[in-house]
């Protein structure tokens, strides 16, 4: 316990680490003065303060008060030697001094000198490691410690989920013992494993700026801490940072399915086979005529290509929020349609037009705030100015703001809104709606609309969204027809997720494709190094 006090007073220093770390020459040895804070009384004495200019001469300058003396000399302040008897390093235990004795080294390494990224997680891991006094999270005296197996065996099964951990170190937790080698190479690749889980590996925005999904990930301290704590439960712990959505899962399993008919077991042959007969059909995809096109698209003569196109969809997956609501809008852009969940059941599902190769609906997550019945129109400048070229037709009521020229399209039957508007704030001004121009949706390829998304029987939806026991039916909404622009809020925000999905599997379990209308898929692929 005295010794333990003792240890108390010297303050380790993340801060002081991380200069080392930054200032150290490659392959230098840490210095224990750089890994520790000395006490005051310390700093003082333990230095060498060296002249770097002649002191000034008193007899030449006998004006010069002795202060001047004193501050016209420049010090250079050199660090002592190390002292031996450091009571704050000596009473570290021997794996914990030869950890902060390797992370120099490791954080400056080579290999990583010109990967940004991989530097900068490892500085912060190795910061992590200061903050816990260089205590490791894998290792102690007896070996490896619990959990680090279990860890191991989800890292070398990366490849399940569609993550690339080539190029990183995994230690063999189940054999001889560990150096500080394996502890940080086992750190590197959980932090690594946790960041391409969550969607680190691309940046949506660089594909599309109207990709507004967002990726939310974990810092690294934190992903290594929560799993090497989890004890035998850390090979799920690590699982858990992939997407937890049902659609996820399904094609995960599909993955597996592929890959296991591709290396001929028996089990995935049986169950391609049984699906071979039923592979999903809808208005979006062209009929499958003959066994070679069903093989096609269950894998068969294309299984690469389809492989591809499943690890980009569950790639995509990781950019929706953990959360997305057990009630919620779901609008699948290649998939013209749009679905209510409720109780993560779909409650009702219409069909949608959305937007034109030119101009693609974005994909984001927002959430409905109200419902607009008899809503006006107001004409986007790029419709007035590219399309019409400032020249409006009848039925429009013009006005000018900041001498911009404002087009109004008022409430009923031939406004392009239709009879009833869908509005959830957003960075891109779109929303969904009723269209005069129902004709549109027999069409199996309903890509016609300047970005909003047109919806069929939208006042079937307004009773869906606004959901069982609120009192308001199709008929109800309906009889709000008139001239003048009318308001339902509702009681609390229903989540809208507008995704863009190309594989998924149906409700009876058949693996679906899309056409990739925007050709978002094609981007995931690349940046991913995928191919197909």
């Amino acid at each position: 316990m005295q010794a333990r006090n003792i240890f108390a007073r010297f303050s380790l220093s993340a801060v002081a680490l991380t200069a080392a770390l930054a200032a150290a020459p490659a392959g230098a040895e840490p210095r224990r003065a750089d890994l520790f804070t000395p006490p005051a009384a310390v700093a003082l004495t333990g230095l060498v303060k060296a002249s770097t200019v002649q002191p000034i001469d008193a007899l030449a300058a006998p004006e010069a008060p002795p202060v001047v003396a004193l501050t016209a000399a420049k010090l250079r302040v050199e660090p002592a030697a190390p002292d031996e008897l450091d009571l704050a390093w000596n009473l570290l235990p021997e794996n914990q001094r030869a950890l902060a004795s390797a992370l120099t080294d490791w954080t400056n390494a080579p290999d990583v000198a010109r990967n940004a990224p991989r530097r900068a997680m490892r500085a912060k891991i190795a910061a992590a490691y200061v903050a816990r006094h260089f205590e490791p999270f894998w290792t102690d005296a007896n070996g490896w410690r619990e959990g680090a197996a279990s860890a191991v065996t989800r890292l070398r099964a990366a490849n399940e989920d569609g993550l690339d951990l080539r190029g990183l170190t995994i230690p063999a937790a189940d054999a001889g013992a560990p150096s500080v080698a394996d502890e940080l190479a086992l750190s590197e690749a959980v932090a690594t494993y946790a960041n391409q889980a969550r969607g680190g590996r691309l940046e949506p925005q660089r594909l599309s700026r109207l990709i507004g999904a967002k990726t939310w990930l974990p810092d690294p301290a934190e992903a290594i801490a929560q799993v090497s704590g989890a004890g035998y439960r850390a090979g799920e712990t690590l699982q858990d940072f992939n997407p937890p959505h049902f659609g996820y899962q399904q094609l995960r399993e599909k993955l597996a399915e592929l890959r296991g008919r591709r290396a001929g077991l028996p089990e995935a042959n049986e169950r391609v086979a049984a699906a071979e007969e039923g592979v999903a059909q809808t208005d979006a995809m062209p009929a499958v005529k003959s066994k070679r096109r069903r093989m096609e698209t269950l894998g068969g003569a294309s299984t690469s290509a389809m492989e591809g196109e499943i690890l980009a969809n569950m790639e995509r997956w990781r950019w929706l929020p953990r959360d997305m609501g057990d009630e919620r809008i779901e609008v699948n852009i290649p998939d013209f349609e749009l679905a209510v969940i409720r109780n993560n059941m779909v409650a009702h599902r219409t069909r949608v037009i959305v937007g034109k190769v030119e101009t693609p609906t974005p994909i984001f997550s927002n959430a409905m705030r109200e419902i607009i019945v008899n809503p006006s129109w107001y004409v986007p400048q790029s419709i007035i100015q590219k399309e019409w070229k400032g020249d409006v037709g009848a039925g429009y009521q013009v006005s000018y703001r900041n001498g911009q020229m404002v087009v109004r399209q008022p409430p009923g039957e031939k406004n392009a809104l239709g009879r009833i508007k869908f509005v959830f704030p957003n960075d891109y001004a779109v929303y969904m709606h009723d269209t005069p121009s129902r004709g549109l949706f027999s069409q199996s390829h309903r890509a016609f609309s300047h970005g909003c998304m047109r919806v069929d029987q939208p006042f079937a939806l307004a009773s869906a969204v606004l959901g069982p026991g609120s009192g308001w039916s199709e008929e109800r909404v309906k009889k709000m027809i008139g001239p003048s622009e009318r308001y339902i809020n509702l009681t609390k925000p229903l989540p809208v997720h507008i995704v863009y999905f190309t594989a998924y599997v149906d409700d009876m379990g058949r693996l679906v494709q899309r056409p990739d209308l925007y050709g978002y898929s094609a981007r995931v692929r690349k940046a991913l190094g995928l191919g197909g």
